[in-house]
């Protein structure tokens, strides 16, 4: 047997055997939650898989490994009513604090996830094939939820020029039959039927219920996804 210092066969290694490394890696970030060290270990070999993929050029790596991330970040498609959800002001920037707002915002692994996630799709967003999946479905809950960043909010029309995406089509106003009669009961059906008087858009924008603390967890997780320079990758499948 003679032992040779030579990379001749690291790209054949690598390719028998990442599989089972990812998984492995995948199985101790998702069991050690409370563990610190052990999270970055994971991630530091998430993103050393990544490296060496690019250098073998094995793109089925970034596939799973978005996919095995994707779980951890807490952001796929979410089942929970979307409207309501109040808008707060906050050092000039509004924020609409959500329970997924307030969850990702107290959750340390969901976030070391998402960044890890974006930030090795990032700089190989060519190589990814499946995994695009998983992406636009964690963009879609980031936009019902609004913590997409201002410029994936925005489209251009050809008429309007550039105007905000809004988040559900604008119901028309069914105006109130006319009737002969008048008085105090035709005063006040005039004013539920309008569109300022008892609509429930006017209230979602309140600040009931919402505490100091589900505010800076929201503010965490605006912060975190704005690290993840998510405009940046939007921009690069354009």
């Amino acid at each position: 047997m003679i032992i040779c210092n030579t990379s001749l066969f690291d790209s054949a290694m690598f390719r028998l055997t990442w599989r089972p490394l990812i998984s492995a890696i995948a199985y101790a970030f998702t069991l050690s939650a409370g563990d610190d060290f052990v999270i970055q270990k994971a991630i530091t070999g998430f993103r050393q898989c990544a490296y060496l993929a690019s250098q073998f050029e094995v793109p089925e790596v970034f596939d799973t490994i978005v996919q095995s991330l994707a779980g951890a970040t807490g952001l796929l498609e979410d089942g929970s009513d979307t409207s309501n959800f109040p808008t707060v002001e906050k050092d000039g920037q509004k924020l609409v604090v959500s329970p997924l707002s307030i969850r990702f915002g107290q959750s340390y692994r969901s976030q070391l996830a998402t960044v890890v996630l974006f930030t090795i799709t990032n700089g190989n967003a060519g190589a990814v094939r499946a995994g695009w999946t998983s992406i636009f479905e964690m963009f879609t809950t980031l936009f019902a939820h609004s913590l997409l960043p201002p410029p994936m909010l925005v489209m251009e029309d050809f008429l309007a020029g550039v105007m905000t995406i809004p988040m559900k089509v604008a119901q028309p106003v069914v105006a109130a039959p006319a009737r002969a009669e008048g008085g105090l009961l035709s005063t006040l059906s005039s004013y539920l039927l309008s569109p300022y008087g008892g609509s429930s858009d006017a209230l979602a924008g309140g600040v009931n219920d919402v505490g100091e603390e589900d505010l800076e967890r929201t503010l965490v997780a605006v912060d975190c996804l704005g690290s993840c320079k998510l405009e940046e990758l939007y921009g690069e499948i354009l």
